[in-house]
């Protein structure tokens, strides 16, 4: 019963469109993967998915009755939010503040006059290096 149990919850997409998906032939099987997968019939998704379920249903005992009625539950993740983190206003208001880093990467002429050079560095200065508070 638990692989039957277990194929059921594995292949739950499978079960909604036909809840006796595990009693269909080998070619209405492959035409329900195609129509839920999405995949064309001769996909790599599509043959290995179906090799796997023929494979699985040589375990299973779907007639089984349950002696004993078992709930499976599926696990999901609990994602903790954690009080120490801030919000962005938080991050505004902190004396940190949002830090970016960059790199330029500057061609600079071939010439020997230093005004050229004050002018690109100060421009630099001017419009990418002072405080972004202005």
């Amino acid at each position: 019963m638990a692989v039957a149990a277990a194929i059921r919850i594995g292949y739950t997409k499978l079960s909604e469109v036909n809840e006796y998906f595990y009693k269909l032939n080998d070619a209405d099987l492959k035409a329900l993967l195609v129509q839920v997968t999405g995949d064309q019939q001769d996909s790599s998704v599509v043959n290995l998915t179906f090799g796997t379920l023929k494979n699985l249903k040589h375990l299973a005992d779907f007639d089984a009755k349950p002696t004993e009625e078992k709930q499976i539950a599926i696990a999901t993740p609990q994602f903790a939010h954690h009080e120490a983190a801030q919000s962005s206003a938080e991050l505004e208001s902190s004396s940190l503040g949002l830090n970016l880093s960059y790199t330029i990467n500057l061609n600079l002429p071939a010439t020997s006059d230093q005004a050229v050079f004050n002018a690109i560095f100060r421009s630099l200065k001017e419009f990418l290096i002072t405080d972004a508070k202005r």
